[in-house]
């Protein structure tokens, strides 16, 4: 079994960021198509790829978490007339959570990574 320099919760964090990064291009793809007809709003549901992202050894960085994600249609409230399901105020709502628990978890990898550089250069 390979050693590897991260451990298992800094691999999640960094997969987590994978995932938290694709789900920022889905709602902001729902967000320019507002006013486009027939478009139904989108997100990834990785409620399951979020939690594997943790459970994964850390040997195995590489594991395709993104994938384990699934796209689904998600109306944001009722069809308009020309069939379009996006509510822009339920989209704004989800970029500003995902962009919240992204910084989070970037914040948390950065204070780790900061961690592990003080060990190597040996600073108290």
């Amino acid at each position: 079994m390979p050693i590897g320099l991260f451990d298992t919760v800094s691999a999640g964090l960094s997969r987590a960021l994978t995932l938290h990064h694709k789900r920022h291009e889905i709602l902001a793809s729902n967000v320019a198509n507002v006013e486009t007809p027939g478009y139904r709003s989108r997100d990834l549901e990785f409620k399951d790829a979020l939690g594997m992202a943790f459970e994964t050894g850390a040997a195995d960085e590489r594991a395709p978490v993104v994938s384990e994600a699934r796209l689904v249609d998600r109306p944001s409230g009722s069809m308009r007339p020309d069939g379009n399901t996006v509510d822009i105020d339920m989209e704004m709502a989800r970029l500003a959570y995902n962009r919240s628990r992204y910084t989070t978890y970037a914040e948390i990898l950065t204070r780790r990574l900061g961690t592990l550089r003080r060990a190597i250069e040996g600073a108290e």
